[in-house]
């Protein structure tokens, strides 16, 4: 006898995902890594990773260097908190998603509630504009690529999880292979996030969650059956 699939074991829990928790720089004051924070993402966005200079860095926020190695092993452990700390909003998000609940009649109409939900965080911290930048930047060159590399596999489980629940419900396609569909989600995903991220300042806050609403309806027109 088949067992049945429990899709939210598919997805990476509550505690896989890298978080902030107990970091040595929680210990710092709270205005202080604030300021390191900005101060480096706006560095990540302007030189790139490789190029970001630490001493520039610390410099502008007036902190040693032995104060800032006593809280962060190197350059790439505060590029990676930095990246942690601001996703962890979306992170929970997902985590809170639960596949295992949807039915043929919820799924669509929860991934656009999810949707909704992840606009108003974005709509709540406009430093994720330039920590998108941050990560794009990061992605432009190749050896860079690994710092970003294990959030987007993680992204991929979610995208394979959900996809796979919504064709055992009968809402998500099954005539292209799962890892183009995949892949598919991704592209979009990405050319949804750039623009923007080039575009955001620009657009009143109807206008975008009418956007935010319209790009969700391009993944479900992607994905649903012919004729769904």
């Amino acid at each position: 006898m088949d067992h049945p699939v429990h899709y939210s074991q598919l997805v990476p829990q509550k505690g896989v995902v890298k978080t902030v928790v107990d970091h040595p720089s929680l210990k710092m004051d709270p205005a202080k890594r604030a300021q390191l924070f900005d101060v480096a993402i706006r560095e990540f966005v302007t030189h790139g990773f490789a190029q970001a200079s630490l001493n520039r860095i610390i410099a502008e926020v007036k902190m040693s260097k032995s104060s800032f190695y006593h809280y962060f092993a190197n350059k790439t452990e505060l590029f990676e908190q930095i990246l942690e700390q601001s996703l962890a909003p979306f992170a929970e998000l997902l985590t809170e998603f639960d596949l295992d609940a949807l039915t043929a009649e919820t799924f669509w109409p929860s991934f656009m509630g999810a949707g909704q939900d992840a606009a108003g965080t974005f709509m709540e911290n406009p430093q994720i504009i330039l920590l998108g930048r941050m990560f794009w930047k990061s992605r432009e060159n190749i050896k860079e690529q690994g710092l970003t590399s294990d959030f987007l596999e993680i992204v991929q489980e979610y995208i394979s999880a959900f996809l796979r629940r919504g064709q055992d419900l009968g809402v998500v396609r099954n005539d292209l292979p799962v890892p183009f569909l995949i892949n598919s989600v991704m592209g979009l995903g990405m050319s949804i996030d750039q623009w923007v991220l080039e575009n955001f300042h620009t657009i009143p806050q109807d206008e975008f969650e009418n956007f935010n609403h319209q790009a969700m309806d391009m993944f479900i027109r992607l994905l649903q059956p012919d004729g769904g």
